[in-house]
């Protein structure tokens, strides 16, 4: 099999880590709980609001970027590129759409107000999908993933780290979250703004 057959199927796998480790996830914690005849509202919480889930989801995705994107010939990056924009932009979408029916059943598909409390209380089910549209814009934008192990993946890192810290350390000391997560944003906004060092030829 050629490295970029091999590339394309490990970044699907990766693709897929956030919705069958979802399923996994939901269906471990279901099954715990006892079944019932709908999902009760309190796994659908569990999922969407763990940060080590939204970390461990968000950083499959980058990686399965990094390997497309490394499997990739240099003369096809940048068509690569605007595919992956639109493959980001549908897996935001689906992320969306999976969320909310998982709210929606979780609340007996009659509730429509408990439906929209749990989808706003499972704060990880919207910032997911966020954060695949703004790497979606990064890589569209012509965002230099060839370096992405270097500065450029250290910037898109801290952007990935900014919501996670405004919940999970915010929820405990507001002041701490708000201040870590700026110093993140800020960091991520730097690497990713700052202009690229052209190494200067050596003085013979």
């Amino acid at each position: 099999m050629s490295r970029r057959g091999n590339s394309e199927d490990i970044s699907t796998l990766l693709y897929l880590v956030p919705f069958v480790g979802g399923v996994v996830y939901s269906v471990a914690l279901w099954v715990q709980s006892g079944l019932s005849a709908t999902l009760p509202n309190t796994v659908y919480l569990a999922v969407t609001r763990d940060p080590i889930f939204f970390i461990i989801a968000s950083l499959s995705v980058m990686l399965g970027v990094i390997v497309e994107m490394n499997g990739t010939e240099q003369s096809a990056r940048q068509a690569k590129l605007s595919s992956l924009g639109n493959t980001l932009q549908a897996m935001a979408v689906a992320s969306l759409v999976i969320v909310i029916l998982a709210a929606w059943y979780a609340n007996g598909f009659t509730d429509l107000g408990g439906t929209a409390t749990d989808f706003i209380v499972g704060k990880y089910g919207l910032v997911f999908p966020a954060l695949l549209v703004l790497l979606s814009y990064l890589i569209t934008a012509q965002f230099r993933l060839e370096a992405l192990a270097n500065r450029n993946g250290i910037a898109v890192i801290a952007l990935l780290l900014v919501p996670a810290s405004l919940y999970e350390i915010g929820k405990h000391e507001t002041a701490l979250g708000v201040g870590i997560a700026f110093v993140l944003l800020v960091v991520g906004a730097v690497f990713y703004l700052m202009p690229e060092k052209k190494t200067k030829p050596e003085e013979k």
